[in-house]
């Protein structure tokens, strides 16, 4: 049961300190779900012991109890800070361990997917689309843009809807979006309200659709054609970009084993040489000339 239904049940029987509370609790729901009862008691003006009687007065048996009614509908938005506060006391050695335990674990769970068709379907769009838009924010954006960068040579076109020049500009090129583009929008928990919304604008322009996504629970499934799923737990951090860099090395792989020649490989390779260090100072190359 919500504290805010405890709250209604019992509001006529809270004293006027009591109360104001009660008010502060239903008008900052997010912040009490993280708060101790000291927290709470200075945020209110009171004491712990005034908490402790408006806990008993809503019907509970202390505030551990009133702290796991607070937290319901944000699980997975605080459990970070649960994470945290279970490593706080580990040491060093063991948070590392566990998470190269975690990395390996990750690595197993997405190798599984090897027969399922987004890969190769995923890889065909890529060389099709007039444009590839990348859309995510936060830890996603940053992996979205590795995965960018690397594609260049099978893009013929690329867009960053990450939000490095704000919201509104991201809005504007979100508008300008076709269905002869490709939008790979990505989002693990905790899941990014803006990247909901620009996905409808998408999905509303026509535009193909490809998430990546941590399961069928996640909003983007429902604004997707197709969903690559990865896992992303950590034992500390919020999340893990492990099985997003292996999803994007494998699509990589595609492209490169089935839709690249040997001769465009040897051609890039050759444009790139030049910025290359060569250690044999037989075989030296010229060097750009970088003004």
């Amino acid at each position: 049961m919500s504290l805010a239904v405890l709250i209604e049940a019992q509001w006529l029987n809270l004293t006027a300190n009591q109360q104001k509370i009660a008010d502060f609790v239903l008008t900052n729901p997010f912040p009490v779900a993280t708060m101790g009862i000291e927290d709470l008691a200075s945020a209110t003006g009171t004491s712990s012991a005034t908490i402790t009687r408006f806990v008993k007065a809503l019907g509970l048996n202390g505030y551990a109890e009133f702290r796991n009614h607070a937290v319901q509908g944000y699980q997975s938005l605080l459990k970070p800070v649960k994470n945290v506060e279970r490593a706080q006391h580990v040491p060093t050695q063991r948070v590392v361990e566990d998470s190269f335990t975690n990395a390996v674990k990750l690595l197993e769970t997405i190798s599984g997917q090897v027969h399922n068709p987004v890969w190769e379907s995923t890889a065909q769009r890529i060389l099709n689309a007039q444009r590839i838009a990348f859309l995510g924010f936060g830890i996603s954006a940053n992996l979205l843009q590795l995965f960018a960068d690397r594609l260049l040579p099978f893009s013929r076109a690329q867009m960053m809807l990450t939000g490095d020049c704000g919201l509104e500009r991201v809005a504007i090129k979100a508008a300008g979006l076709t269905p002869d583009d490709l939008l790979i929008a990505m989002a693990l928990p905790r899941y990014s309200q803006a990247t909901v919304d620009f996905m409808k604008i998408a999905r509303g322009r026509g535009t193909y659709c490809v998430a990546i996504t941590d399961g069928d629970s996640s909003p983007l499934c429902a604004l997707s054609d197709e969903q690559i799923f990865i896992p992303a737990e950590h034992p500390v951090l919020h999340g893990s970009g492990i099985a997003a860099l292996a999803v994007f090395e494998a699509i990589l792989a595609i492209l490169t084993a089935h839709h690249q020649t040997v001769t465009d490989a040897v051609a890039l390779t050759r444009f790139l040489m030049p910025y290359f260090y060569a250690d044999d100072v037989q075989h030296s190359q010229s060097k750009p000339t970088i003004s």
